[in-house]
């Protein structure tokens, strides 16, 4: 949650009440936390969430006909990829889930901007 959220849960009391945080982080994320702790310690609510998402799971091009569906479905402005970090995996994300992304649209196949802030300010 920590490394998501940008905040550090390790300064605060886990015997009392969730505290109110903001988060230059994931912000659907800690929405999502902050909706299933109400009314618990932060010990409660960090003990009680999981990270959700679709499962994923096939060839690249069934994988990414099925993140577009979602994307159409709930909408958003990219993809949060997690999983164990291993040349492997990244290599068959970036080999072959990000091309077939990439021909459905739904990954840049170039920048229009020079420079990353620009590019990251663009969505």
């Amino acid at each position: 949650m920590s490394a998501l959220t940008e905040n550090d849960f390790s300064v605060y009391d886990w015997n009392e009440p969730v505290p109110e945080l903001t988060t230059n982080g994931h912000r659907s994320t800690l929405a999502d936390f902050f909706k299933n702790s109400q009314g618990k310690t932060l010990r409660q609510a960090a003990a009680n969430w999981m990270l959700s998402g679709v499962p994923l799971a096939g060839t690249p091009d069934t994988v990414a006909e099925r993140m577009g569906e979602v994307m159409a479905e709930v909408g958003g402005d990219g993809f949060l990829i997690s999983g164990p970090t291993s040349r492997r995996y990244i290599g068959e994300i970036t080999e072959g889930l990000v091309p077939a992304l990439q021909r459905r649209g739904l990954a840049r196949t170039s920048y229009e901007f020079p420079h990353f802030r620009e590019n990251l300010m663009a969505f």
